[in-house]
Protein backbone atom coordinates (compact mmCIF):
# COMPACT_ATOMS: atom_id res chain seq x y z
CA UNK A 1 0.00 0.00 0.00
CA UNK A 2 1.32 3.87 -0.30
CA UNK A 3 0.74 7.14 0.94
CA UNK A 4 -0.72 9.33 -1.93
CA UNK A 5 0.02 13.40 -1.52
CA UNK A 6 -1.69 14.70 -4.56
CA UNK A 7 -1.33 18.11 -5.55
CA UNK A 8 -3.70 20.22 -7.89
CA UNK A 9 -2.72 22.66 -10.74
CA UNK A 10 -3.99 26.19 -11.70
CA UNK A 11 -6.90 27.67 -9.98
CA UNK A 12 -7.83 24.63 -8.83
CA UNK A 13 -8.11 23.21 -5.20
CA UNK A 14 -7.64 19.52 -3.61
CA UNK A 15 -11.36 19.43 -4.32
CA UNK A 16 -10.47 18.59 -7.40
CA UNK A 17 -9.42 14.92 -5.92
CA UNK A 18 -12.45 14.21 -4.57
CA UNK A 19 -13.64 11.55 -6.77
CA UNK A 20 -10.45 10.09 -7.30
CA UNK A 21 -9.12 9.84 -3.31
CA UNK A 22 -12.20 7.29 -2.02
CA UNK A 23 -10.97 5.12 -4.61
CA UNK A 24 -7.72 4.85 -3.87
CA UNK A 25 -8.58 4.82 0.27
CA UNK A 26 -11.09 1.80 -0.93
CA UNK A 27 -7.94 0.30 -2.17
CA UNK A 28 -6.30 0.38 0.96
CA UNK A 29 -3.83 3.57 0.06
CA UNK A 30 -3.71 6.48 2.15
CA UNK A 31 -4.69 9.42 0.65
CA UNK A 32 -3.74 13.82 1.71
CA UNK A 33 -5.61 16.50 -0.74
CA UNK A 34 -4.33 19.81 0.69
CA UNK A 35 -4.77 22.84 -1.04
CA UNK A 36 -2.24 24.52 -1.68
CA UNK A 37 -1.45 28.17 -0.31
CA UNK A 38 -3.78 30.97 -1.44
CA UNK A 39 -6.19 27.79 -3.27
CA UNK A 40 -9.41 25.99 -2.50
CA UNK A 41 -10.67 27.31 0.45
CA UNK A 42 -7.55 28.70 1.81
CA UNK A 43 -8.55 32.11 1.82
CA UNK A 44 -6.15 33.48 4.34
CA UNK A 45 -2.96 33.49 3.09
CA UNK A 46 -2.18 37.01 0.71
CA UNK A 47 -1.53 36.97 -2.57
CA UNK A 48 0.93 39.16 -2.59
CA UNK A 49 3.14 36.82 -0.19
CA UNK A 50 2.55 33.37 -2.47
CA UNK A 51 5.11 32.36 -4.90
CA UNK A 52 6.69 28.65 -6.20
CA UNK A 53 9.37 29.07 -2.80
CA UNK A 54 6.01 29.03 -0.61
CA UNK A 55 4.56 26.59 -2.54
CA UNK A 56 7.61 24.13 -1.90
CA UNK A 57 8.13 25.21 1.31
CA UNK A 58 4.03 23.76 2.05
CA UNK A 59 4.59 20.08 0.53
CA UNK A 60 8.17 19.89 2.02
CA UNK A 61 6.33 20.24 5.09
CA UNK A 62 4.39 18.30 4.89
CA UNK A 63 6.40 15.20 3.37
CA UNK A 64 8.68 15.74 6.48
CA UNK A 65 5.45 14.38 8.37
CA UNK A 66 5.82 11.60 6.75
CA UNK A 67 7.42 8.40 7.77
CA UNK A 68 6.91 6.44 4.67
CA UNK A 69 7.69 8.44 1.54
CA UNK A 70 4.82 9.15 -0.34
CA UNK A 71 4.20 9.23 -4.39
CA UNK A 72 3.73 12.60 -5.01
CA UNK A 73 0.97 13.40 -7.90
CA UNK A 74 1.11 16.76 -9.75
CA UNK A 75 -1.80 17.83 -11.65
CA UNK A 76 -0.97 20.59 -14.70
CA UNK A 77 0.70 23.75 -13.17
CA UNK A 78 1.27 21.02 -10.06
CA UNK A 79 4.25 19.27 -12.07
CA UNK A 80 6.47 22.15 -11.28
CA UNK A 81 5.74 22.11 -7.44
CA UNK A 82 6.38 18.77 -7.27
CA UNK A 83 9.39 18.50 -9.73
CA UNK A 84 11.00 21.37 -6.83
CA UNK A 85 9.69 19.54 -3.68
CA UNK A 86 11.67 16.30 -5.33
CA UNK A 87 14.62 18.55 -5.58
CA UNK A 88 14.61 19.75 -2.43
CA UNK A 89 13.38 16.45 -0.37
CA UNK A 90 14.59 13.66 -2.41
CA UNK A 91 14.71 11.20 0.08
CA UNK A 92 11.16 11.67 1.16
CA UNK A 93 9.66 10.89 -1.94
CA UNK A 94 8.83 7.92 -3.20
CA UNK A 95 7.89 8.61 -6.75
CA UNK A 96 7.10 11.09 -9.07
CA UNK A 97 3.59 11.23 -11.51
CA UNK A 98 2.80 13.71 -13.77
CA UNK A 99 -0.60 13.88 -14.55
CA UNK A 100 -0.47 16.02 -18.09
CA UNK A 101 1.27 18.28 -15.75
CA UNK A 102 4.39 20.46 -16.47
CA UNK A 103 7.79 19.68 -16.46
CA UNK A 104 10.53 21.93 -18.31
CA UNK A 105 14.01 22.06 -18.68
CA UNK A 106 15.63 23.15 -16.32
CA UNK A 107 15.84 27.22 -17.21
CA UNK A 108 12.82 26.71 -18.94
CA UNK A 109 9.15 28.41 -17.27
CA UNK A 110 6.07 26.58 -17.51
CA UNK A 111 5.02 29.89 -19.45
CA UNK A 112 7.14 29.51 -21.50
CA UNK A 113 6.38 25.91 -22.73
CA UNK A 114 2.99 27.31 -23.19
CA UNK A 115 4.13 29.92 -25.23
CA UNK A 116 6.06 28.00 -27.73
CA UNK A 117 2.20 27.16 -29.00
CA UNK A 118 1.20 30.93 -29.09
CA UNK A 119 -2.18 30.18 -30.56
CA UNK A 120 -3.26 27.24 -27.92
CA UNK A 121 -6.34 27.47 -25.93
CA UNK A 122 -4.77 27.97 -23.05
CA UNK A 123 -2.79 30.86 -24.13
CA UNK A 124 -5.84 32.86 -25.92
CA UNK A 125 -8.32 31.88 -22.44
CA UNK A 126 -5.42 33.92 -20.38
CA UNK A 127 -7.00 36.81 -18.27
CA UNK A 128 -4.85 39.35 -15.87
CA UNK A 129 -6.04 40.93 -12.81
CA UNK A 130 -5.51 44.36 -12.51
CA UNK A 131 -2.02 44.46 -10.90
CA UNK A 132 -0.77 41.28 -13.34
CA UNK A 133 -0.04 39.22 -9.93
CA UNK A 134 -3.10 36.51 -10.87
CA UNK A 135 -4.68 35.15 -13.54
CA UNK A 136 -8.15 33.38 -14.17
CA UNK A 137 -9.58 31.64 -17.63
CA UNK A 138 -12.01 33.44 -19.88
CA UNK A 139 -15.19 31.42 -18.42
CA UNK A 140 -16.45 30.93 -22.26
CA UNK A 141 -13.59 28.49 -22.79
CA UNK A 142 -12.90 26.77 -19.41
CA UNK A 143 -15.18 24.09 -20.29
CA UNK A 144 -13.44 23.12 -23.76
CA UNK A 145 -10.26 24.05 -21.78
CA UNK A 146 -10.22 22.28 -19.40
CA UNK A 147 -13.44 19.92 -18.62
CA UNK A 148 -14.35 18.56 -22.30
CA UNK A 149 -14.58 15.03 -21.81
CA UNK A 150 -16.81 15.65 -18.38
CA UNK A 151 -20.20 15.19 -17.13
CA UNK A 152 -21.92 18.48 -16.95
CA UNK A 153 -23.02 18.39 -13.40
CA UNK A 154 -19.67 18.38 -12.48
CA UNK A 155 -18.36 20.76 -15.29
CA UNK A 156 -20.96 23.35 -13.58
CA UNK A 157 -19.62 22.29 -9.61
CA UNK A 158 -15.77 22.46 -10.97
CA UNK A 159 -16.26 25.71 -12.43
CA UNK A 160 -18.05 27.77 -9.29
CA UNK A 161 -14.78 26.58 -7.19
CA UNK A 162 -11.80 27.70 -9.67
CA UNK A 163 -10.12 30.64 -8.11
CA UNK A 164 -7.55 33.78 -9.35
CA UNK A 165 -4.38 31.84 -9.50
CA UNK A 166 -0.58 33.57 -9.10
CA UNK A 167 1.09 34.45 -11.82
CA UNK A 168 4.28 33.64 -10.63
CA UNK A 169 4.14 29.94 -10.44
CA UNK A 170 4.11 29.66 -13.92
CA UNK A 171 6.95 32.49 -14.39
CA UNK A 172 9.82 30.84 -12.25
CA UNK A 173 12.76 29.34 -13.95
CA UNK A 174 12.85 25.86 -13.29
CA UNK A 175 16.06 24.37 -11.08
CA UNK A 176 17.07 21.07 -10.56
CA UNK A 177 19.59 18.50 -10.80
CA UNK A 178 19.79 14.75 -12.07
CA UNK A 179 21.73 13.79 -8.40
CA UNK A 180 18.52 15.42 -6.62
CA UNK A 181 15.51 15.29 -8.71
CA UNK A 182 17.06 12.77 -11.09
CA UNK A 183 17.41 10.72 -8.45
CA UNK A 184 13.63 9.67 -7.50
CA UNK A 185 11.27 7.81 -10.06
CA UNK A 186 9.34 9.64 -12.15
CA UNK A 187 5.76 8.73 -14.26
CA UNK A 188 4.28 11.27 -16.63
CA UNK A 189 0.52 10.44 -17.70
CA UNK A 190 -0.44 11.55 -21.20
CA UNK A 191 -3.89 12.46 -21.75
CA UNK A 192 -4.82 12.38 -25.11
CA UNK A 193 -7.63 14.30 -26.05
CA UNK A 194 -5.92 17.46 -23.23
CA UNK A 195 -6.95 20.94 -25.06
CA UNK A 196 -4.81 23.15 -22.06
CA UNK A 197 -1.63 21.14 -21.95
CA UNK A 198 -1.70 20.00 -25.57
CA UNK A 199 -0.75 16.27 -26.57
CA UNK A 200 2.32 18.16 -28.42
CA UNK A 201 3.30 20.01 -25.09
CA UNK A 202 3.40 17.10 -22.96
CA UNK A 203 5.44 15.06 -25.47
CA UNK A 204 8.09 17.84 -25.90
CA UNK A 205 8.94 17.81 -22.65
CA UNK A 206 9.00 14.46 -21.95
CA UNK A 207 11.69 14.34 -25.05
CA UNK A 208 13.92 17.29 -22.83
CA UNK A 209 13.00 14.76 -19.25
CA UNK A 210 11.87 11.33 -19.73
CA UNK A 211 9.62 9.49 -17.90
CA UNK A 212 8.01 6.05 -17.86
CA UNK A 213 4.95 7.18 -19.55
CA UNK A 214 1.58 6.15 -18.78
CA UNK A 215 -1.53 7.28 -21.27
CA UNK A 216 -5.38 7.97 -20.65
CA UNK A 217 -7.88 9.03 -23.68
CA UNK A 218 -9.01 11.49 -21.58
CA UNK A 219 -9.16 15.27 -21.76
CA UNK A 220 -7.33 17.83 -18.75
CA UNK A 221 -9.06 16.61 -16.22
CA UNK A 222 -9.65 12.38 -15.78
CA UNK A 223 -9.96 13.02 -11.80
CA UNK A 224 -13.32 14.20 -12.66
CA UNK A 225 -14.06 12.36 -16.05
CA UNK A 226 -11.99 9.31 -15.65
CA UNK A 227 -11.72 8.66 -12.11
CA UNK A 228 -11.42 4.73 -11.67
CA UNK A 229 -9.15 4.29 -15.21
CA UNK A 230 -6.50 7.12 -13.65
CA UNK A 231 -6.86 5.02 -9.60
CA UNK A 232 -5.79 2.22 -12.29
CA UNK A 233 -2.99 3.66 -13.53
CA UNK A 234 -1.51 5.24 -10.00
CA UNK A 235 -1.93 1.58 -8.62
CA UNK A 236 0.54 0.77 -11.76
CA UNK A 237 2.74 3.28 -10.43
CA UNK A 238 2.69 1.87 -6.85
CA UNK A 239 3.22 -1.59 -8.64
CA UNK A 240 6.17 -0.18 -10.56
CA UNK A 241 7.83 1.45 -6.91
CA UNK A 242 7.67 -1.71 -5.14
CA UNK A 243 9.64 -3.91 -8.08
CA UNK A 244 12.01 -1.04 -7.84
CA UNK A 245 12.04 -1.10 -4.38
CA UNK A 246 12.76 -4.98 -4.61
CA UNK A 247 15.38 -4.60 -7.22
CA UNK A 248 17.40 -2.06 -5.25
Amino acid sequence: MATFLLIHGAGHGGWCWEKVAPLLEQRGHRVLAPDLPGSGDDHNTPVATVDLSVYVAFVSKILDKETDPPILVGHSLGGLTITHAAEARRRKVRALVYLTAMLPPPGMTGREVTGREPDALIRRSLEFGPDGRTYTFKRTNVPALFYNDCDPDDVYKAMARLRPQVASIATTPMVYTEERFGSVPRWYIECLRDNAITLNMQRWMLQQTPCKVLTLDSGHSPFLSMPETLVERLETVVQGSVERETIA
